[in-house]
């Protein structure tokens, strides 16, 4: 069965598209079978991940995209997987084994007007459907908006895991805070269904920090999330494994670059110098694998090849 994740943070702008889109590229670029799950309505992963060209022209079909999944004669889960999606200028496959579940604009509709046709919640519904699919992957990653609403809802239900993308200033300290007491009613809101289904309870793996600005003293705020990590531990609303993790995420405008040539930074590293951001991205990927309690072997990196054992 496929490990599944969800990013999210309540704070937006925290580099959670990026951090998402380029931990699956390294996942892939390894050999790993990754499944990226948009359920972000501004799309972000989506039209990263397919360039803008190819996402406008799938969208003349709105049965491709993960809010048909919610409509009683819509597309199943499985027909709106867009296979080996990171393609090249001529469309040729540029890294196998990253698959793509789309959103458009349109999924804010799945909030107030689609209706329900099921006698269960759409986070149930939306369980079923992943695990018709899920053994086709090692890994399943759920690009979650800055919310808790019914996308949201269907990405935590389906996770074993959380990671919180965050940057290091005091509204990110308040969006965790946000999040975790969210967690905790919607893990409440949510136990009859969890428990009919044998679903995950999903363990927050810590905070990742994002656009880091060289030279930047970041010791304040990792010492203020840290303690927040501390006091939930010890209220048993994270596992003890939780942590800032120690690899951050430099600021690049690199990674701009890379949105607009449909490249995660793992593939923008050997056209050009990208290479310290793609490092950061792969070290973020094994510290990922280590609190799931997996190894990530060697990944080369234009030239040279980094050791993340």
């Amino acid at each position: 069965m496929a490990t599944k994740i969800s990013f999210l943070n309540i704070k937006g702008g925290t580099g959670k598209t990026s951090l998402l889109v380029n931990v699956a590229s390294c996942l892939a670029y390894m050999g790993k079978r990754v499944l990226v799950v948009d359920f972000d309505a501004q799309s972000n992963s989506s039209i990263w991940l397919m360039r803008l060209d190819r996402w406008n022209e799938l969208n003349r079909n709105p049965a491709n995209f993960i809010l048909s999944v919610f409509k009683e004669n819509g597309s199943s889960l499985r027909n709106c997987i867009q296979k080996d999606v990171v393609r090249d200028a001529e469309g040729d496959i540029a890294l196998k084994g990253l698959d793509l579940v789309p959103s458009s604009f349109s999924l804010m509709d799945l909030e107030h007007e689609v209706p329900n046709p099921w006698e269960k919640p759409f986070y149930a519904h939306f369980f079923d459907e992943i695990q018709d699919i899920e053994d086709q992957y090692d890994y399943i990653f759920f690009d979650s908006p800055p919310n808790f609403f019914r996308g949201t809802q269907c990405s935590v239900f389906c996770s074993d895991h959380i990671v919180v993308p965050a940057n290091p200033d005091a509204l990110s300290i308040v969006g965790f805070h946000l999040l975790i007491d969210k967690l905790e009613s919607f893990k409440k809101q949510s136990y009859r269904w969890r428990k009919e289904r044998s679903a995950p309870a999903p363990e927050v793996l810590g905070i990742s920090l994002n656009a880091v600005k060289p030279g930047a003293n970041i010791d304040v705020p990792i010492e203020r999330f840290t303690a927040q990590i501390e006091r939930f531990v010890a209220q048993k609303k994270v596992p003890q494994k939780a942590c800032v993790f120690p690899e951050t995420i430099r600021h690049s405008i690199s990674v701009g670059r890379a949105v607009l040539q449909g490249l995660p930074m793992v593939l923008m590293s050997k056209r050009e110098a990208s290479m310290q951001v793609a490092e950061d991205y792969v070290h973020t990927t094994q510290r990922i694998l280590k609190l799931t309690s997996e190894t990530m072997p060697r990944i080369p990196i234009s030239d040279r090849s980094l050791s993340l054992n």
